[in-house]
């Protein structure tokens, strides 16, 4: 993990807090503007961020990122990739109207990882929640999301009460006043967020017994108005899927959560999420998490 964080250091050493001109460039290093983080204390872009500049080195490019001065809302977010002046692409889960509008990058950057939904909650509901034993039973407990996530419907949906706010950080307050009862994090990103949050809200624990799987890539989504920095970094994502470097790269970072989620021990529950084009590549197992590349990666002495 420290070789991970040293990379990323000197990968972002350029990211800088303000936007330039539109996708410039000058002596072959292109300016590249992305979202801002939803706060201080997220750092869920660190591995976005990472993955994009080592993809456009792959295939040629040398980049800078910008990040955006503005928090965009996803709706606003949309909209603001379409035009393409002020922002170039986001890394987002996939809703009908990104893949409609903007350009997709169908390369699940996560893995898929996003998808297995472990729950921070207080650590006075623990015992309640231990007793779940079908979806029915986890639905009588309201949940928390972001306004526009596209987990919202899913959850929504499949017959939970979501409670939701625009703010990302505000949902961290609101569990800790119970407004929820559950809050679904990634398993690429729960462990961080219980540490940073922890920190002002002693009781926060993450739950131990349950896992909601959901099927829910995360794609590059870039702006129509750049379709050459779409087709560079596709082809720098498919030579690091064929020469390894992705799967060393997410194992780097992700290696020890997966080991920590033990998921072989959580029950799992799932519900579907018929929100997925057909361009979501289903057909490329290369493209998701498999358990046997944890194996691999073990057996290498990681």
């Amino acid at each position: 993990m420290l070789r991970a964080i040293s990379r990323v250091l000197a990968v972002l050493v350029a990211v800088v807090a303000g936007p330039g001109p539109a996708l410039s460039a000058q002596d072959d290093l292109i300016e590249v503007i992305v979202p801002k983080p939803g706060g201080p204390k997220d750092t869920r872009h660190i591995y976005t961020e990472s993955l994009l500049s080592l993809a456009l080195e792959k295939a040629g490019r040398k980049a800078r990122l910008v990040q955006t001065k503005e928090d965009y809302s996803r709706d606003r977010l949309l909209q603001e990739l379409v035009r393409g002046r002020d922002i170039h692409l986001a890394a987002e889960a996939p809703k009908a109207d990104w893949e409609q509008q903007l350009l997709p990058i169908h390369i699940p950057i996560r893995k898929g990882i996003q998808g297995y939904r472990l729950f921070l909650i207080n650590k006075q509901d623990q015992a309640a929640i231990a007793n779940v034993r079908t979806l029915a039973d986890f639905q009588r407990f309201p949940t928390g999301a972001g306004t526009q996530w596209s987990v919202r419907p899913l959850l929504e949906g499949a017959g939970f009460e979501v409670v939701t706010t625009e703010n990302y950080q505000n949902l961290f307050e609101m569990l800790r006043l119970r407004r929820f009862i559950t809050f679904g994090r990634g398993l690429n990103e729960i462990y961080s967020e219980q540490a940073k949050f922890g920190t002002v809200n002693e009781n926060l624990i993450m739950e131990q017994t349950l896992c909601l799987f959901i099927p829910l890539p995360t794609y590059f989504f870039v702006s129509p108005a750049h379709p050459e920095l779409a087709r560079d970094i596709e082809n720098g994502l498919k030579r690091m899927i064929a020469d390894g470097s992705f799967d060393r790269h997410f194992m780097e970072f992700y290696a020890g959560s997966i080991r920590r989620a033990h998921l072989d021990r959580r029950k799992i529950l799932t519900i579907a999420n018929p929100t997925l084009s057909k361009q979501t590549p289903f057909d490329e197992p290369s493209y998701w998490y498999d358990p046997e590349l944890m194996q691999r990666y073990t057996a290498k002495g990681h």
